[in-house]
């Protein structure tokens, strides 16, 4: 064995007979101690987590891929790979614990987003991905611990709409009266990885997981024409290690660097929330959000990142000053102040781009479905209508759900009799038709709490 014969020594044996397995601690058991660990001692570095990727951690994190998603350059798919799950894991340990493994290149793929333009996702491989899921979860049981509150994206029960949510009370009931938007270009791409390593070494000693890391950091990426890249900087976005490694990166380059410096400085009240690259911070007084916006390009620049200038800037935005309030928009919600039964109160509606854009993604399928039977569509006509209710139907944003809706239902409408020459359907036969598809209606699913979760500094006791 080489020098990372540790892996899956504290658990069941590489070669243990199948059906005769030394008993072991539970994946989740591991996993709670480390984050107990990490909450006792802040200032803890946990030197021995390569071995805990052990065979019953593969076998937990292979069972938690989805099975329908993309594959990589190799080509190998789940249902491949699950022929054989036994010794194919196996050999994977061996060559974890050998020091053989190596990563293998990313299958770039482009997706259309907002405005016309490509985002794009990086694809490992099968067994990398199920390597990066336990080096994930190891990373996350830890940095849990660490990471503040403020930082919403990617983590464990905190989903964008529930984020949305907590800054519209956290700006409803606090004192801020000016907003600054930013949003970091080409965040993903351009992380630097000297600093991340630097970054993840304040908590992790293990040299093996360090080593394991860079490899999947200096994969080659596949263009979809075939050319192989280099890369120097960034993380694929796709990969299922890089949005807890994005974490850890804006948790020291941003996150405690607002919350230990710029709002300590402040005399008024400093709201921040941060989801993955996207971030709001609300100031109570405009001198200091200028100061802040002033200093955040320099801030940013000593990480190797820069701020997106048409997704960046200061408003206003004040119950005290309501004809002078702007809106901006997060998390695909416009955010504005308005007057509900005569009172100020902040109301969030979909975003007209992601509204546009949803409409023409739904366009495009049914357009790529032409020729398949209505029935067969059916399913997942509901399932994505369904899930755009789900994230849209937050209090106050009802008209722009049924302006969905009947905008959705005209798309389909028109798409079904584009078919043939004849119309397929008259619009009074249409809409008898699509009564019988069951497909849901609109609807507010937020419920009327006030989310308890406070996002600001300075805040006084009795808040």
């Amino acid at each position: 064995m080489g020098k990372e014969q540790a892996v899956g020594s504290s658990e069941q044996s590489t070669h243990a007979p199948q059906g005769k397995q030394v008993p072991t601690k539970s994946v989740s058991r591991t996993l709670l101690e480390l984050t107990e660990k990490a909450k006792r001692d802040p200032k803890y570095r946990f030197r021995s987590l390569y071995r805990e990727i052990d065979l019953r951690m593969l076998y937990d994190c292979f069972r938690q891929l989805r099975r329908s998603a993309g594959v990589g350059a190799d080509g190998v798919s789940y249902a491949k790979y699950e022929e054989n799950l036994d010794a194919n894991l196996r050999d994977l340990l061996d060559r974890l614990a050998s020091g053989n493994y190596r990563a293998k290149l990313i299958r770039r793929k482009y997706i259309p987003k907002a405005g016309g333009k490509l985002r794009p996702l990086g694809i490992p491989s099968l067994e990398d991905k199920i390597v990066q899921m336990a080096a994930r979860r190891l990373l996350e049981a830890i940095y849990e611990a660490d990471f503040l509150d403020q930082s919403m994206g990617y983590r464990p029960g905190r989903g964008a709409r529930e984020a949305s949510k907590a800054l519209r009370d956290e700006l409803f009931l606090g004192r801020a009266h000016w907003i600054v938007e930013a949003d970091i270009k080409g965040f993903f791409d351009n992380m630097d990885h000297d600093w991340l390593i630097r970054m993840l070494e304040h908590r992790i000693a293990d040299r093996h997981l360090i080593r394991l890391i860079r490899k999947w950091l200096k994969a080659g990426i596949m263009e979809e024409d075939g050319a192989v890249l280099n890369p120097t900087t960034g993380t694929p976005q796709g990969g299922i290690v890089s949005p807890v490694l994005a974490n850890i990166y804006l948790h020291y380059a941003l996150d405690l660097w607002i919350a230990r410096v710029v709002a300590k400085r402040c005399k008024g009240q400093v709201t921040y929330q941060r989801y993955a690259d996207d971030f709001v911070v609300g100031f109570e007084y405009g001198d200091e959000a200028q100061r802040f916006f002033a200093e955040l390009g320099d801030r940013l620049g000593k990480f190797s990142l820069e701020l997106a200038p048409e997704k960046s800037g200061i408003l206003r935005f004040s119950r005290c000053d309501l004809k002078s309030s702007k809106r901006f928009v997060y998390l695909g919600f416009d955010f504005y102040w308005a007057r509900t039964r005569g009172k100020p109160t902040v109301k969030r509606r979909t975003n007209k781009k992601k509204f546009q854009s949803a409409i023409l993604s739904l366009k495009e399928w049914l357009r790529g479905e032409r020729s398949s039977p209505l029935k067969q569509l059916v399913p997942t006509l509901r399932s994505k209508l369904t899930g755009h209710f789900n994230y849209y139907g937050v209090i106050g944003n009802s008209r722009m759900l049924s302006e969905f809706f009947n905008a959705a239902r005209y798309t389909i409408y028109r798409v079904l009799n584009q078919r043939s020459q004849m119309k397929s359907y008259g619009w009074e036969g249409f809409k008898a038709m699509w009564k019988t598809l069951d497909i849901p209606n609109p609807r507010i699913i937020e419920k009327r709490t006030v989310h308890t979760q406070c996002l600001s500094f300075n805040t006084p006791s009795y808040r």
